[in-house]
């Protein structure tokens, strides 16, 4: 179990809002066709971050949700940095 979440689920839920919310700070400078469709893709990511936060979910779930939210940030972070 240790070596799933080092530094425990809490952490990561905290790393994860944060980059989240660099991210949608990032998004809302940016021009406006392009900030619509950051801002819903963030929509989306906060969705799945709520689930996390709120619900209790077994490991298995938790886990793939984790990583979805990780991709979908990277996704992101990616057209910001292209535009």
């Amino acid at each position: 179990m240790v070596g799933i979440f080092p530094f425990g689920w809490k952490w990561r839920l905290k790393r994860l809002r944060k980059r989240w919310d660099r991210l949608r700070e990032k998004a809302l400078g940016k021009p406006e066709p392009l900030r619509s469709q950051l801002l819903q893709k963030l929509d989306v990511v906060e969705n799945k971050l709520r689930t996390l936060e709120e619900q209790q979910l077994n490991l298995a779930m938790r886990a793939r949700l984790a990583k979805e939210v990780e991709l979908d940030l990277e996704e992101i972070k990616a057209v910001i940095k292209q535009k």
